[in-house]
């Protein structure tokens, strides 16, 4: 058996059990269905329709979008920079199904797929995302549902809080996830989600397939229908398959590297007019991992991330800007005068969108990055400019 074929070989054993796992969360709220709300509540269809086969209820989007481009850096690299114009053709479907008695599902495929115009160590890359959710209504502002989902990629990552050390690469991997959670609305606009999170990742070298499971908690305030504020928190045990933990100096320890990462989110969203035609995000993320060996993989990071968007019948123009610091207290760079590693992150992108008809736009974008350490060799340091347009088409 070849390595692809082994890689697809598990992609289709996770969604398998990914699918078990729906099924029975499926069948479980089923059976308290009768008990958990009166039928003069959810009597919207008659008792004889096929709910879940009544074309009324359900709803799809499909997008298909097809450019050219330049990508000024494709395998990000600090040293040698090499660019190539691009085609890139995307896909976004939407399946949903309308909670009108209390269940919803939505169901997407989303994709893109990048195809360069001359091999610099990349020919293509690509990013398909595939999601199931089922949402249930219950009594007393309570919601569960479950999400089950699989990534797959093959593209250039800055892998530097992966691997522990600053570097880029062309990675080919996929995950697949289960997302169980309950969520409680309260009657004073706040409202509080759990998460369970479960993924496995696989991923071809240089990256290590590993585990990553661990609770997400958010609590929320509504303030009316333009703005809100959450604050979230995770926790996330990531055992690796292969991968040894390394003492403070890089060197490999006997046992296999368990990485718990923590992160803390505040972010806050805002409409600013009645049309709602403005509207921004705002997010201050700070992130802690930790490992079991020397602590060469331990990292403080600090990001902020301002989303700033407007939207009418004809024009979309949204903007972001993400900067990040992330410092390495144990992890050297190099050098002899004892200091640390360190490293500067920033992502900028620019996107315009316009209705040509009911069904077609077009579409410009703009994206440059930059990333800067004080590592010796300077192998975190990079800038990389991508420019796109074309056509999208709705249906």
């Amino acid at each position: 058996m070849t390595g692809r074929q082994s890689f697809y070989d598990c992609l289709r054993r996770n969604l398998r059990r990914s699918s078990i796992i729906l099924s029975v969360f499926f069948l479980s709220l089923l059976r308290g269905r009768g008990a958990e709300t009166p039928q003069s509540e959810t009597n919207l269809i008659p008792e004889n329709t096929p709910l879940w086969t009544e074309t009324m209820l359900w709803d799809k989007e499909v997008r298909l979008s097809s450019g050219v481009g330049y990508n000024g850096n494709v395998l990000l690299s600090p040293f040698n920079p090499r660019g190539s114009g691009f085609f890139v053709n995307g896909l976004d479907l939407i399946v949903m199904r309308m909670p009108m008695d209390g269940w919803q599902v939505v169901g997407s495929l989303l994709g893109d797929d990048t195809r360069y115009w001359h091999n610099v160590g990349a020919s293509g890359e690509d990013s398909f995302i595939a999601s199931l959710r089922v949402q249930r209504d219950l009594p007393n502002g309570w919601e569960a549902a479950l999400e089950a989902r699989g990534l797959f990629e093959n593209q250039v990552l800055d892998i530097s809080t992966s691997q522990g050390v600053p570097a880029t690469a062309l990675v080919e991997g996929f995950s697949v996830t289960a997302r169980p959670s309950v969520r409680k609305d309260f009657k004073s606009a706040l409202w509080l989600q759990l998460e369970i999170p479960v993924t496995r990742w696989y991923f071809k070298t240089p990256l290590d397939d590993y585990w990553e499971v661990g609770p997400v908690a958010t609590l929320g305030h509504n303030f009316g229908e333009r703005s809100d504020v959450t604050l979230g928190y995770s926790a996330q045990y990531q055992p690796h398959d292969q991968w040894f933990a390394l003492n403070a100096y890089g060197q490999p320890l006997k046992q296999r590297l368990v990485i718990m990462q923590q992160r803390a989110e505040l972010a806050w969203h805002q409409y600013w007019d009645s049309h709602r035609r403005w509207r921004s995000s705002t997010r201050l993320i700070f992130a802690y991992k930790e490992d079991n060996g020397g602590g060469y993989f331990n990292y403080y990071q600090y990001q902020v991330v301002q989303d700033l968007r407007w939207k009418t019948a004809g024009w979309d123009i949204k903007g972001s800007a993400q900067m990040a610091y992330e410092d390495y207290p144990v992890q050297g760079t190099g050098t002899l005068n004892g200091q640390t590693l360190y490293r500067n992150l920033l992502n900028l992108s620019l996107e315009m969108e316009r209705r040509l008809s009911k069904g077609l736009k077009s579409y410009a974008k703009l994206e440059y990055q930059r990333a800067f350490s004080n590592e010796a060799a300077n192998a975190g340091k990079y800038t990389g400019t991508t420019v796109a347009g074309g056509l999208r088409w709705e249906f």
